[in-house]
């Protein structure tokens, strides 16, 4: 029988497997089950409303102008997202490309309903090319020989790409641990076959590439497998390549454009060239006021603008409440080490001092508590575990395993479990100094006078209005040193307050008017819509009035400026009435 016939029925054989197999899971799982149902749901009604014009204005397309999506999704959030965003591009004149496989069956529903039919199956794409890969494999092979340290393949390369940190992370959120034992078999077995996947993600990019030049490329989690690697060859090769994620509030979205040399800032921060200008603005008592509004909205329990959740369930409480509840000694002051989400994105942006975010957990609490009896030191895990860890089937942090290690602590060394029932926005008052990588409180705390002590870059470090080091053993003299350091002046409040004014309520742009979305509660998590939008538009007239949208395909489409930013203040008065005259803590 001719190869290409048995590569055929090998491939029928696959797909009819494969459908079987969803049949016997969808009947003997109750969870699975109601999962697609209700993602089939979504699909009918998303159907409703756009079938009438989603398959419109096809006419303006100039096939020779790519916009490439990076999409291996089957959320309705995401795919729809990219849909819309794809026919967005298709009225500047682009013609859009998906990158998915042949398993994200509902993603290609949603994409089809906008017009856009040019999905290029990756997986098919990478086996059609390089069915074998020995030079790689000898590659891997030598590479695992030697005693493998994190640092190391942090560094590690592959025609230029970071292969090393995107197979870390995969590992790592495959294994939900932060900390990654390199000798230990089942971790090496796992290293080998992202390594191999990322590697050959590569030289797939290159080859498609070669054939099918982008103009752009827009991408969500461009530290993972593949997504990573066909978005630094497309920076390699002057493709237009643009990130985006969530923002934290309801409603928007972040978007950031990047370039080789910037690939390792975060996705959720102000360019060098933004913030050169939004520094020298004046300050004023109104912004002030915004800012507290926002402050107010960020942090009030059980909000439903909150994309995280990170305080549903949590009480606001008083200094003298927290600090009894926590055993603190009111006569010494208090700094609080803020794990990060260690198994999640733990190497896509910034460099840290340390192997990963454990190991800087680990070190840190190591050395204080047998350094600095001096402060209160409270640890506090990080509060999106409760939403991450039940969508996980996990019931402990990472982070506690870990420190399990360290235990007994002394007195003085408390930890906050992520369902603690203590509402973040209790410490403001409570705490002299702040400890992270690179997290968001590192910006926060700051616009309250409370310094931030960072291990890591990437994000606002060196912006002014923070502690760095650059080094591990600068990093540890200043822990020594640190409850000698007052708190922060007027002019660095107010910088800080400038800083996380614009990240906050302008680079987080709202599509609400277009994209409405819809947030579930913690204990649904495990929908495959517990977070979802709707298409506001009836009509491509519709659709193309939105403003949101109007701007947004501009700055995609015509724009180089690095940080999608809403210098019309739309965000801003968005803010303002949502959140009411509530104030911060």
């Amino acid at each position: 029988m001719h190869v290409g016939t048995n590569n055929v029925i090998a491939k029928w054989v696959a797909t009819l497997n494969k459908r079987w197999t969803n049949v016997y899971h969808y009947w003997r799982d109750p969870v699975y089950r109601q999962r697609t149902r209700e993602i089939q749901s979504d699909l009918k009604l998303t159907h409703k409303t756009v079938d009438s014009w989603g398959q419109q204005g096809l006419e303006q397309v100039d096939p020779n102008r790519r916009f490439g999506i990076i999409s291996f999704t089957n959320f309705p959030l995401h795919a729809k997202f990219q849909g819309a965003l794809g026919k967005l591009m298709q009225l500047h004149g682009y013609h859009p490309v998906i990158f998915t496989n042949r398993s994200a069956t509902f993603a290609h529903e949603y994409f089809q309903m906008f017009g856009i039919t040019d999905l290029v199956m990756w997986n098919d794409f990478a086996k059609a090319h390089f069915p074998t890969t020995p030079a790689i494999d000898q590659q891997i092979d030598d590479l695992l020989a030697t005693r493998l340290t994190v640092p190391d393949l942090v560094d590690y390369q592959f025609h230029g790409v970071d292969v090393g940190k995107h197979a870390l992370s995969v590992v790592s959120r495959r294994l939900v641990e932060g900390r990654l034992d390199l000798q230990d078999h089942a971790t090496q077995s796992l290293l080998r076959e992202y390594l191999h996947r990322a590697m050959v993600g590569v030289v797939t990019a290159e080859r498609f590439m070669d054939d099918n030049p982008l103009d752009t490329l827009l991408v969500r989690d461009s530290g993972y497998i593949p997504n990573g690697a066909i978005f630094e060859v497309a920076l390699q090769r002057g493709v237009d390549c643009v990130v985006y994620e969530q923002g934290l509030r309801r409603g928007t979205w972040v978007l950031k454009r990047y370039t080789p040399e910037s690939k390792g800032l975060h996705y959720f921060s102000i360019s060098p060239e933004t913030w050169a200008t939004i520094k020298d603005q004046p300050w004023t008592e109104a912004d002030d006021q915004l800012l507290e509004r926002e402050f107010a909205g960020r942090y009030k329990p059980d909000s439903t603008d909150d994309t995280r959740r990170l305080q549903a369930g949590k009480q606001v409480k008083s200094p003298e409440v927290v600090r009894q509840q926590l055993g603190l000694d009111p006569g010494k002051k208090t700094a609080v080490i803020f794990s990060h989400l260690a198994w999640d994105a733990t190497f896509f942006f910034g460099t840290c001092l340390f192997d990963d975010f454990e190991d800087w957990l680990f070190e840190t609490v190591k050395f204080v508590a047998a350094n600095c009896p001096q402060m209160n030191w409270i640890v506090k895990l990080h509060p999106f575990n409760v939403f991450k860890l039940q969508r996980e089937d996990k019931t402990e942090e990472s982070e506690m395993r870990l420190l399990r290690q360290l235990e007994p602590l002394p007195d003085n060394v408390k930890i906050m479990r992520a369902d603690t029932d203590i509402n973040t926005s209790s410490l403001f008052q409570v705490v002299d100094y702040v400890l992270t990588v690179n997290g968001t409180v590192g910006m926060e705390f700051p616009c309250y006078g409370v310094p931030a002590l960072l291990a890591g870059t990437g994000r606002y470090d060196h912006r002014g209005f923070t502690l760095d080091s650059a080094s591990k053993e600068e990093y540890f003299v200043q822990l020594t040193t640190l409850h000698t350091v007052p708190k922060l002046d007027e002019p660095t409040q107010q910088l800080a307050r400038q800083h996380f004014a614009a990240l906050m309520l302008c680079r987080q742009y709202s599509l609400d008017d277009a994209l409405p979305m819809q947030l579930k509660r913690v204990h649904e998590a495990q929908s495959n819509v517990h977070d979802n939008i709707e298409i506001a538009a009836t009509s491509l007239e519709e659709f193309k009035a939105f403003t949101s949208l109007q701007n947004l395909g501009g700055w995609l489409g015509e724009s180089r400026e690095p940080d999608l930013f809403d210098r019309a203040g739309h965000c801003q008065r968005q803010t303002t009435a949502q959140a009411g005259e509530e104030r911060s803590p």
